[in-house]
């Protein structure tokens, strides 16, 4: 892949043009063992309270509030979750809570809240956040959200992933192995992508963590031009519906008409069919966050083990 950084005018103050979009409208299948033994039923993680009284989407919530205000965030979530998640984001006035019709995986999942933070802010730079992750020291992360969202306001068409610097040779995880930079300009520590490795073999695994490679938290930041510029170039027909979706926001029968694209269209995997394929795309690692994806109840067990910053509220 290549990494061809173009800088575009003067910077400017990314603080106030980043919005956040958080992921919440998975089905969570493989937490469902455990939420079934916790609640009496498949509650999807996100929603499930794990630790410290809050729940996986209160927790990202509250990582972010530093970074960017409620009235800066949109959540999507699936229809049958919509007033839980209203509830549990409750303390969170302004935040924007979209629902989608049904599942149809991160495609969609990122372009229907990404098309209501065009609606409000075209110019705007995105982070978009999975709600699935436990933190134990936010401040490195957040630290790393900032530093590439000043590049994405100055670096035209650059998408940059965080990498996890990992500590062991994880099998369950997805990995990106980086490369240098090919163009000055941008922050020393950023580097390209070489490519993505999706839950490794155990001897791939050992061999990416002898290579550098990194873990993929699926944080992304962009100017959320590029992320529509690549769902065109590579999801053309769902970009297609969430065009005519975009025109017609704030009308009588928005939703009526969401329905019915959603009965058309086709799923998608953003990781798969975009950032797989895409150019332009840098990485940048991240250490000290205690972070992990708490996609099974081992990881949980093992996140919770690992003593919590002074501070820090993951």
């Amino acid at each position: 892949m290549n990494t061809r950084v173009r800088m575009t005018g003067t910077p400017i103050d990314h603080t106030e043009r980043l919005w956040v979009i958080v992921l919440a409208a998975g089905d969570g299948k493989r937490l469902a063992p455990l939420t079934r033994a916790l609640y009496g039923w498949e509650l999807p993680k996100q929603f499930a309270v794990l630790h410290r009284g809050r729940s996986l989407l209160q927790a990202t919530m509250d990582r972010v509030a530093p970074l960017v205000p409620p009235q800066r965030t949109v959540v999507v979530v699936g229809q049958a979750h919509r007033e839980l998640a209203e509830l549990q984001l409750a303390e969170y006035p302004g935040v924007e809570i979209v629902a989608q019709p049904r599942n149809l995986d991160t495609g969609p999942g990122i372009l229907l809240p990404l098309t209501h933070v065009l609606a409000h802010d075209p110019g705007a730079s995105v982070v978009v956040l999975p709600s699935d992750h436990f933190v134990t020291d936010p401040r490195p992360l957040l630290s790393a959200i900032r530093i590439a969202a000043g590049t994405s306001a100055r670096a035209e068409a650059l998408l940059t992933l965080l990498g996890v610097i990992p500590d062991r040779a994880e099998t369950d995880y997805g990995w990106i192995v980086s490369t240098r930079m090919i163009d000055s300009g941008t922050d020393e520590r950023l580097r390209g992508v070489s490519r993505f490795v999706e839950k490794p073999s155990p001897l791939e695994a050992q061999h990416l963590l002898h290579l550098g490679a990194l873990w993929n938290t699926f944080i992304s930041i962009a100017r959320a031009s590029t992320y529509w510029d690549l769902a065109k170039r590579h999801l053309p027909a769902q970009a297609g519906l969430f065009e005519k979706y975009r025109v017609h926001m704030d009308r009588p029968g928005q939703d009526r008409l969401l329905d019915d694209l959603y009965a058309t269209m086709e799923p998608a995997n953003f990781s798969r069919a975009v950032l797989e394929r895409a150019e332009n795309l840098a990485v940048l690692p991240v250490s000290g966050t205690g972070w992990s994806d708490w996609g099974n109840t081992e990881r949980i067990l093992r996140s919770l083990k690992t003593p919590v910053a002074n501070g820090a509220r993951g």
